[in-house]
């Protein structure tokens, strides 16, 4: 999730948003608390899971194997934060000076963190091999240093009911051969001439609070050659996010509306809508699989597709949790060392189930059935391979993600197109400016 770049400190009162499931000295920063733990040998890792079951119990199982092993270089405890809260606990933590040792770090979000002087680079050499082994996608890295590693991974896809494309005549697109824009457009209109659907077409538009509209929205922008700001210096957006590949990609957004494709307030729950047919057509996360799996009683019927290539390739979005050492913390070795520990395949595979996601290595791939050759969800894990794009490795990311959404927004709900995409480019320049290039002393 984006963490917007200038906020007032929120005071954090650990017993209400936190779950502790391991207490530590009472009294004291978690910085100091992590220094009289280094003689003592424990360290604290801090998670986002709170509120999700199988994610917790996934990350309990790890610290309990971690904790019973003889060559542990130290004993690991949790807290627990819920996901709503967590950036906020992490940023309000460093200003205070109370961080733990190990942090949740949402991919995208790595470099400012870094930059913030929250997160360390990694160093022990037997985690940096480690990390080889594990896809792009699960690595969090800037300046071409890694500094967070993850278990899993998410994606996106578009899906249909097979019976509806094949009524219809409509190709059903393989990660080999995605839709162009011709087919996709076509799609779309035979979609809307059934009358079924109010709007035939569902890519949650709802969801204009967290990270969704540049997970998903930008690599529509960049299949049509355009980005979020120009990747060979993150110094501007100019030319990117405001030239004629950007200006062709907003157009294509605001017809979308226009021609009652879609709804610029559609439902909040979108894979349960498309679960109960109010739409034919879904652009939505790995994580509709889940709800399909669950609700949908015609699932067997049920395709997911690579994203249009709209010229410049199908894109994909990726990049997931993962976890990272801080600056403050008093036991690097031990930090390092739980995280190798933690990337065994076995744990990789837990980690990947607890939220039926993509496992960030390939040995895992193949020991979670969902995931192997033949399973239902391969095509997640052929999409991540071939079509993910990172979203942009620069501290600027969370301040160009919101810029972004509230751009996109504006422009379905009938805001000039170059006028909001050139405003878009001088607040994010002027952004990027404003803290000197994001170059770290």
């Amino acid at each position: 999730m984006s963490i917007p770049k200038h906020r007032a400190i929120v005071r954090i009162i650990a017993a209400a948003i936190a779950v502790t499931v391991a207490v530590g000295t009472a009294g004291c920063g978690e910085t100091q608390r992590e220094a009289a733990k280094s003689h003592t040998g424990a360290i604290t890792l801090w998670t986002h899971s709170a509120g999700s079951e199988n994610e917790m119990k996934a990350v309990q199982t790890i610290v309990r194997a971690y904790n019973a092993s003889p060559d542990k270089k130290a004993t690991v405890t949790i807290q627990a934060f819920p996901q709503s809260s967590y950036n906020d606990s992490v940023i309000s933590a460093s200003s205070a000076g109370n961080l733990p040792c190990l942090v949740d770090v949402d991919q995208p979000n790595t470099p400012y963190w870094a930059w913030a002087n929250i997160l360390e680079p990694l160093t022990d050499t037997v985690l940096l091999t480690r990390a080889k082994s594990l896809i792009p996608s699960a690595k969090g890295t800037w300046k071409n240093k890694i500094y967070t590693v993850g278990y899993f991974d998410a994606t996106t896809a578009l899906f249909a009911r097979r019976s509806v494309l094949s009524k219809l005549g409509i190709r059903i697109a393989t990660v080999d051969h995605p839709w162009n824009e011709q087919e996709m457009n076509s799609a779309l209109a035979k979609l809307k001439s059934t009358g079924q659907w109010s709007h035939p077409f569902e890519i949650g538009t709802a969801d204009n609070q967290s990270e969704w509209y540049a997970y998903a929205f930008a690599p529509i922008l960049q299949s049509f050659g355009g980005d979020l700001v120009n990747r060979s210096t993150y110094l501007t957006a100019d030319g990117k996010l405001n030239g004629t590949a950007a200006l062709r990609f907003a157009n294509w957004m605001r017809a979308l509306v226009t021609k009652g494709y879609i709804s610029s307030r559609g439902g909040s729950d979108t894979a349960l809508d498309f679960v109960n047919n109010k739409s034919g057509l879904l652009y939505g996360g790995i994580w509709s699989m889940s709800t399909f799996q669950q609700y949908a009683k015609d699932y067997n019927d049920i395709v997911a597709m690579p994203m249009t290539d709209f010229g410049n390739g199908s894109v994909a979005g990726g990049g997931s949790w993962t976890v990272g050492m801080t600056t403050t913390c008093t036991n690097k070795a031990a930090a390092q060392d739980y995280m190798r520990f933690s990337l065994q395949d076995k744990y990789v595979e837990i980690m990947a189930k607890a939220g039926m996601n993509i496992p960030a290595t390939k040995t895992a791939q193949q020991a979670v059935p969902q995931f192997a050759k033949g399973g239902d969800m391969q095509v997640f894990t052929q999409i991540s391979s071939r079509y993910a794009k990172m979203r942009p490795e620069t501290p600027a990311y969370n301040f160009i993600s919101t810029e972004f959404r509230k751009t996109i927004g504006d422009i379905m709900n009938g805001a000039d197109t170059k006028t909001w995409l050139n405003k878009a480019v001088n607040h994010i320049d002027a952004n990027i400016k404003g803290a000197d290039g994001y170059n770290k002393n």
